[in-house]
C-alpha cells in the first residue's frame, strides 16, 4: 500500500524535473553560425562526399624582388617594369643592402600584423598612380579565392599598410606614404567590386579591412594595388593575409518559439 501511494508522487516529481530541464534548454539564446577555414582542408558530408573548404592564400613564406607566396602572382599589366614582390617587416624585398642612393630598410619598420612574429613577410607593390585609371603607373598582385559555393556569402579579412625608404630612386622620384590601397574582386556580387582603403597619413601601421561578398562562381579573383597622394612621387603598399582569413557567412536567424 505504501509503494502504491508513493509511485504517483515519484512519477510527478520526475515529470517536473524533465519539464524544468526542457524549458531551460529551449530558452538558450541562439548564436550566429560561421564556418571558418583557409587551407586546402576538406570535410565529408552525411552523404560521404568530400567538400573542400574555402581557400584564400596567405601571403607569408617568401621574401624577395618579384617573388610571391604560393597562390599569388604579379598582375600582368601594360607596364611590367614597375616592380612588385615580397618584403619583410624591416626592409623592401627583405634586402639588407641595395645601392648608395637608396637604403632598402623602411624608415619606420612594421610590427607583425596579427601579433605573430613568425608571419613576418607580405606582398609589396609600387605605385606612381594618383587615380585608378593610371594603370600604366602601378604594379599589382593577383590571387584566386577557391572552393566557393555560388550564391553563398563569405567574409574575408586582411591588412594593408604603407612604408617609405630613404633617398631617391634612380629617376629622381621621392618615396612617400601611399594615399590608399585598392582591392578589385571579380565573380562576386553583381560581377566586379572595387574597395579603396585610405591610409589617412598613417605610415608603418597595419589597417585591418573586412569585406563580405556573395560568390557568383566557385572562385573569385582578388587584385591588389595602390595609389600615391600626388604626382612625381612613388609609394610602396603592402598586403598581409593570414592563414585563417576567410569564413562562410551565415546570416543570423532568430529562433522562432512556437
Amino acid at each position: 500500500m505504501k509503494l502504491t501511494k508513493l509511485f504517483p508522487v515519484a512519477m510527478s516529481m520526475a515529470c517536473a524535473i524533465m519539464l524544468s530541464s526542457c524549458s531551460k534548454e529551449d530558452a538558450q539564446t541562439p548564436q550566429p553560425l560561421v564556418e571558418s577555414a583557409n587551407g586546402h582542408s576538406s570535410a565529408k558530408t552525411n552523404a560521404g562526399e568530400v567538400v573542400e573548404s574555402p581557400y584564400f592564400p596567405a601571403t607569408t613564406g617568401v621574401k624577395g624582388f618579384e617573388k610571391y607566396p604560393t597562390g599569388w602572382t604579379k598582375l600582368v599589366g601594360p607596364n611590367p617594369s614597375i616592380p612588385a614582390g615580397s618584403s619583410s617587416l624591416t626592409s623592401l624585398w627583405g634586402l639588407e643592402n641595395w645601392s648608395n642612393s637608396v637604403n632598402p630598410q623602411w624608415i619606420k619598420p612594421l610590427l607583425p600584423a596579427t601579433g605573430n612574429p613568425v608571419e613576418s613577410s607580405f606582398i609589396t607593390v609600387k605605385s606612381f598612380a594618383e587615380t585608378s585609371a593610371e594603370t600604366n603607373d602601378k604594379s599589382g598582385a593577383l590571387t584566386t579565392i577557391k572552393n566557393l559555393k555560388p550564391g553563398k556569402m563569405y567574409t574575408i579579412t586582411f591588412y594593408v599598410a604603407t612604408t617609405t625608404v630613404a633617398g631617391l630612386s634612380g629617376n629622381g622620384e621621392t618615396s612617400v606614404a601611399a594615399a590608399s590601397a585598392e582591392i578589385k574582386m571579380l565573380n562576386v556580387n553583381s560581377g566586379m567590386t572595387t574597395t579603396k582603403i585610405n591610409f589617412g597619413g598613417l605610415q608603418a601601421t597595419w589597417v585591418k579591412k573586412t569585406i563580405t561578398f556573395t560568390a557568383q562562381a566557385d572562385n573569385a579573383k582578388f587584385v591588389f594595388s595602390g595609389l600615391t597622394p600626388l604626382g612625381n612621387v612613388y609609394s610602396y603598399i603592402h598586403l598581409f593575409v593570414d592563414r585563417n582569413s576567410i569564413v562562410e557567412f551565415i546570416p543570423f536567424q532568430p529562433m522562432v518559439v512556437q
